[in-house]
């Protein structure tokens, strides 16, 4: 397979900021999906963490992050 090296440099690209209180510093969290035995593949009630980012500001976590996991 041909692999491409692509050099970007990050100081110039945007931080992402808090859709809240604009904060710039994020810690991973975990959202929890429970799983009912019904919609289980294997038949039996299961729980998967998905690992989201929280701003350390105000705990709010941007939508950005939620794309996909949330209703």
């Amino acid at each position: 397979m041909n692999q491409q090296n692509i050099n970007i440099d990050l100081a110039t690209t945007p931080n992402v900021e808090c859709e809240e209180c604009e904060g710039v510093h994020f810690t991973p969290t975990f959202i929890i999906k429970h799983i009912h035995a019904l919609m289980s593949p294997n038949g039996q009630e299961t729980f998967v963490p998905l690992q989201v980012f929280k701003c350390n500001k105000c705990d709010h976590i941007n939508k950005l992050f939620l794309q996909g996991i949330t209703n």
